[in-house]
């Protein structure tokens, strides 16, 4: 492994994490190599899906792949980005999708689910932007769409061609019953574990099933929270509302028909859809556990696992920003906590040790100085150390305001803009108007008329 590869850039203490070529690792790993454990533990499940029932398995599942191959190609030249064949990603959503199928479905409805499964994949945004699981939501399709040819199944042992269509007799999966009666058929341990009921191709190996989980546990591809906090959720909703008296073989029947098991380990720890915090990862379990139990014992509905899991998937994102709201808020409450509890004791130990002189009878209050006289803890009365205002007068003996022995603001102001000498001048100015003796003006007199003069000398 190169230094390149050794080297991560965390976000916000996040476990998915950014490489330093790229690449987003998981749990310390490459997506890469995630996908290849999980694609591992799918051919082992296909080994037991050939031997149980025949090559008509290997047919389904190698379709499933090679359409997802293909039809990934065809988007990645749509939408203009680069396709990478070493994108398992794709592999495993195909082999997912064969090994969820009956043996007796038509290679039509799997071409179609592995195009449609991919065509999700690119309609939300493609590799490591997905926000469904793709292989999730085409079987949901199909199952809603073609129920007889999905959730029928051959009878146990039975030879089913590989090319031919089949002429034999379906029936109801065990989870039909259980859903529609209320009631399962009884087995045994032997049969239980390895797989001999009606089912999928790779659903029914419970034995195989639980091994690949282990397995992938100890790599570090899989979520030991999310795994272990669902099937304990799932176990207790089971463990109250029962589907029958027995309710150890109603858990166990519950958790192993349909594809429960089989989609908690490689459906539901798919890491591009998991959340990202530890919170975040217990409250998804939550979320799915719950709503398995309420899908299995208040719906009809089968193959109810991918409806909870695409729901869950819808709101992976907001999982996460509750759980670190929930991180911020459960800090403040320590800290306060911290901070609150326990103060008198604190101060207790201080006052013995003489780093306090006083305690009183809950603890000492520390008041600051104040502006008036106010009684302290100890009946002591503290003096204002605030002197009042000293009044300074100017040369017309006129009061002037200071505040702490400098000048107002205002009259600061005033000063600077030249207002109070302005406003001197300008009385002065009006007292000596005032003080000035007043003078009369010398009425002239008026200048006589010639003509009026000589008329009236002439009369």
């Amino acid at each position: 492994m190169s230094n390149s590869e050794k080297t991560f850039a965390v976000k916000n203490g996040e476990d998915i994490k950014i490489a330093g070529d790229g690449k987003r690792v998981l749990f310390g790993r490459k997506y890469r190599s995630i996908y290849g454990d999980q694609l591992v533990c799918l051919c082992a499940l296909l080994i037991m899906a050939v031997w149980r029932w025949g090559l008509r398995a290997l047919t389904i599942c190698a379709a499933g792949v090679a359409i997802s191959i293909a039809a990934d190609w065809l988007f990645c030249k749509m939408t203009g980005k680069t396709y990478n064949p070493k994108d398992l990603s794709t592999v495993v959503s195909g082999m997912c999708l064969g090994l969820m199928m009956p043996a007796t479905i038509g290679y039509g409805y799997i071409v179609f689910g592995a195009a449609l499964a991919m065509g999700i994949k690119h309609i939300f945004g493609g590799k490591n932007n997905y926000i469904f699981n793709p292989a999730c939501v085409s079987y949901a399709f199909l199952s809603v769409c073609w129920p007889s040819q999905v959730l029928m199944f051959p009878k146990i042992g039975e030879e089913i061609p590989v090319f031919e269509p089949y002429a034999g007799t379906l029936s109801s999966g065990l989870e039909s019953y259980l859903v529609r009666l209320g009631t399962a058929q009884e087995m045994s341990v032997s049969d239980i574990f390895l797989g001999n009921f009606i089912g999928a191709l790779g659903t029914t190996h419970v034995l195989i099933l639980i091994v690949c989980g282990i397995c992938l546990m100890c790599r570090r591809s899989l979520s030991p929270t999310v795994t272990l906090v669902t099937f304990a959720v799932f176990a207790a909703g089971t463990f109250l509302f029962p589907m029958y008296d027995n309710v150890g073989a109603s858990i166990v029947i519950e958790l192993i028909c349909g594809n429960i098991l089989f989609g908690l380990i490689f459906l539901a720890n798919d890491p591009q859809t998991l959340p990202h915090s530890f919170l975040g990862k217990i409250y998804y379990g939550i979320v799915i556990g719950v709503l398995m139990v309420f899908f299995r014992h208040l719906t009809s509905a089968e193959a109810s696992f991918v409806y909870v899991l695409l729901i869950a998937n819808a709101v992976s994102l907001h999982i996460d920003l509750f759980a670190d709201r929930t991180i911020v808020v459960i800090k403040h409450t320590f800290k306060w906590l911290k901070n609150s509890s326990g103060s008198f004791e604190r101060v207790r130990k201080e006052a013995q040790s003489g780093e306090r002189k006083s305690l009183g009878d809950t603890q000492e209050i520390i008041v600051p100085l104040l502006n008036y006289n106010m009684p302290a803890v100890d009946n002591k009365i503290i003096k204002a150390s605030k002197k009042p205002p000293k009044i300074v007068r100017d040369e017309h003996n006129r009061p002037i305001r200071k505040e702490n022995g400098k000048e107002s603001f205002l009259m600061s102001l005033r000063k600077g803009m030249g207002i109070k000498k302005t406003f001197d001048n300008v009385k002065a100015a009006v007292e000596k108007e005032i003080r000035k003796p007043k003078s009369r003006p010398i009425r002239q007199p008026k200048k006589n008329d010639n003509n009026k003069t000589g008329n009236k000398g002439n009369s």
